[in-house]
Formats: structure tokens, sequence, C-alpha cells
């Protein structure tokens, strides 16, 4: 089976692209989502969260998003030490949800496909690229959130820091070119060179 990831900055459009793609029939793995549902359901990364962080990382309710939020603002090391312990589980979980699919390609939704250590198991990387302007309207629309806040969220994310390996394809979404046609170029090419 062929893998993909699909990455970008946060606005960039990343859902979309993965939306259009489940509408062609491949299945798209969203790494957020499961990181989320992760943190909540593994005793790996709990034990593991809570011997790092203390007995706050979790309630009744299960994980303390706002006491773990409140650790790593700002501190890079321990927003290090989170990814440490959750990706490679996200990994994990990913791979086996692989092979559970039908298809010849599959995907995965993921800003951190980079730092994240998935692009070792992915066949092609695809990057959704954004202009600025149109990323931090996107965001301010979609959370209704100023363009300052909006801003600030971009550059904490030090997305393009990670790009020095360059993705294997990118879409270009800027409200001009079509994305279901650059989806669909993309996927007939891997589909006839593979």
């Amino acid at each position: 089976m062929i893998k993909l990831g699909i990455t970008g900055i946060i606005g960039s459009g990343k859902s979309v692209v993965s939306s259009i793609f489940r509408i062609l029939d491949i299945a798209v793995y969203d790494a957020d989502f499961n990181a989320k549902l992760l943190m909540n359901k593994s005793s790996e990364i709990k034990d593991k969260l809570i011997l790092e962080f203390g007995q706050n990382a979790y309630t009744s309710d299960g994980l303390n998003k706002q006491y773990i939020a409140s650790q790593i603002f700002n501190n890079e090391q321990k927003r290090q030490i989170v990814n440490s312990i959750v990706h490679p589980i996200v990994q994990n979980h990913f791979l086996d949800w692989t092979n559970n699919q039908n298809g010849v390609i599959c995907a995965i939704e993921s800003a951190l496909v980079y730092e994240s250590g998935f692009e070792s198991v992915l066949d092609k990387i695809i990057l959704v690229k954004s202009p600025k302007n149109i990323i931090i309207d996107r965001i301010c629309n979609r959370d209704k959130i100023s363009k300052a806040d909006a801003l600030k969220r971009v550059r904490s994310q030090n997305f393009y820091k990670s790009l020095d390996k360059k993705p294997d394809y990118t879409i270009l979404n800027d409200n001009e070119h079509f994305l279901i046609l650059q989806s669909l170029e993309i996927i007939n090419h891997i589909r006839n060179k593979w």
C-alpha cells in the first residue's frame, strides 16, 4: 500500500485536501484527532505523561488539556517531551490502521509529518501551501479570533523551519488554483508511477 503524508501549516487547507482525497476513495488518517483520542485511551501515554508532569496531567474525565497546555506553553523542552511520548504511539496506531485499509493508496493528515518522524514510514509527502494573508483570514473566520491572535498561532508553529526536506508534491491553496484538479493530478501520477 502506498502511504501518503498530507501536511501544511495551520490554516493552509490540509483538511480540505484530505476531504477531497476521501471523496476520491482514498482513506485518510487524521493524526490530530487520533492523537487526542490516544492521549485519553492509551495507558502507555497516560503513565508516561503522569510520570513526567504529575497526577494533574489527568482528571477523572481524562487528559487535563489546560494543565498540559500550561506546562508546555513557551517551553520547547516540555513540548518536545510530550511529542516524544505521543508521536511514536500515534505512528504505530497509523501503521496498524493502514493494515486494515483496502485501497492501493492511503494517507495521513498531519501538520507534524517531519517533526513526528512520520516521513520514515511514508512513501510520498504532499505539502499544502497558502499565502500568509489567506491563512490568517481563514484562521480568523474559522476560530472567530483577531488577526493578531491568528498571527500568533501561525508564528508559534515554526512550521516552515521543518521543511529543510522537500516534499514530493505541493498543492497550492490560494483561492485561484483548483484543489480537486491538483489532487487528481497527484493521485493519477502516483497510481501511474507505482
